[in-house]
């Protein structure tokens, strides 16, 4: 997408829900990056009026979009704050555990997309068709759970079904690895002139020998 809306919120909790919302403003026309993801710059202006402005920056294309919030829209009053601060103070356990847990689940997100991204660049020849079938299943088995499983899962049932797709993902590059050292392992211990083309020989990594495609001048 080309575009971030960016919501403010005043609070000292943990989480967004216990925290009071001020309002909403849209950044459009974002240039694509690697991967989509940009790079949005947040700051925060407050003026002698108690006029509170948030300015959002693209890092790339240096396009900004802003919001104005003043006292009259939604804003807490000394008593409000005070209240706030204390209710941080009584479930400052309870946020930290919140905050732990929506780590884990936002780190669990984020490596499926990696490996993903990973499976799509990786050569289809160099991968068993059960290790690309069993990692694509561990895939759709944690994405199922995500949506309909997790909605009481603590930050170690997010750990536990990261370190799953760990354990698959790492048993196909330990075998792409593994393959391409056993390769080059093989050039050097073969006859001057049989290593690949690159390797200073006559020999493609298929095994084809170069001589043979050379038709004989007489």
């Amino acid at each position: 997408q080309d575009y971030v809306d960016i919501q403010v919120y005043e609070g000292e909790r943990g989480m967004v829900k216990d925290n009071n919302y001020l309002g909403k403003f849209t950044m459009g026309n974002i240039p694509k990056t690697l991967r989509g993801v940009p790079k949005i710059k947040v700051t925060f202006n407050i003026d002698s009026n108690g006029i509170l402005e948030v300015t959002a920056e693209d890092m790339k294309s240096h396009q900004k979009s802003n919001i104005q919030i003043t006292n009259e829209k939604g804003r807490l009053t000394q008593s409000q704050i005070e209240a706030m601060l204390a209710d941080a103070e009584k479930y400052k356990d309870e946020d930290e555990l919140a905050r732990g847990e929506l780590i884990a689940k936002e780190a669990l997100k984020a490596y499926m997309t990696r490996t993903i991204r990973a499976m799509e660049d990786i050569d289809e020849s160099k991968i068993m068709k059960r290790d690309r079938e069993r990692l694509e299943g561990k895939l759709q088995e944690v994405q199922e759970w995500l949506d309909k499983g997790s909605a009481k899962a603590g930050k170690e049932d997010f750990e536990a079904k990261q370190k799953e797709l760990e354990s698959a993902m790492n048993a196909i590059m330990l075998r792409i690895n593994r393959a391409h050292t056993d390769f080059w392992e093989q050039q050097v211990t073969l006859a001057e002139g049989q290593q690949t083309i690159e390797n200073g020989g006559f020999f493609l990594e298929s095994g084809l020998d170069i001589r043979e495609l050379i038709e004989d001048p007489d």
